[in-house]
């Protein structure tokens, strides 16, 4: 995919976000969540899991949590997940290695426990980050684009 199409691709996502006629609050809560479900490693449980939050939680904007995972595709992702392990391997480079009998059980370990550790604190990072962009993006918009919600 050359770069023009990837970003038109990326304006058409943000359009659609902008133009969903909810609070600025629950776009931008639906897409942090979609944030950090596309990006914790849920093993091809991301949308199911997605489906029973927005069933929970009536106030999420279905919209721009699925708008979210569109956005973190794996060619997002898989930069990530290297980012993750440099980031984890950096903090724990210290930690004493629990040793087991076979060695393939302590690579497993070691690189797992690294991998998520680094990936819990990008998660944290990158959806806290997108909430806070696309609420006042938002926000923007539709103050100057949707002036009927400023009444609510």
């Amino acid at each position: 995919m050359s770069l023009k199409k990837f970003k038109d691709k990326l304006k058409g996502h943000f359009h659609e976000v902008l133009k969903i006629k909810k609070s600025p609050s629950e776009i931008a809560l639906g897409f942090a969540i979609g944030t950090a479900i596309a990006i914790l490693p849920t093993f091809g449980l991301g949308v199911f899991i997605g489906v029973i939050l927005i069933l929970i939680f009536k106030k999420l904007s279905k919209i721009s949590m699925f708008i979210a995972f569109a956005f973190w595709n794996p060619l997002l992702l898989i930069p990530l997940s290297g980012l993750s392990y440099a980031l984890g391997d950096f903090l724990l480079k210290g930690e004493p290695i629990i040793k087991f009998k076979i060695e393939l059980l302590n690579q497993i370990f070691v690189y797992t426990r690294r991998y998520i550790v680094g990936n819990l604190i990008i998660t944290i990072v990158l959806s806290f980050v997108s909430y806070i962009l696309v609420y006042y993006i938002v926000r923007k918009y539709q103050k100057r684009e949707i002036p009927f919600l400023q009444e609510s």
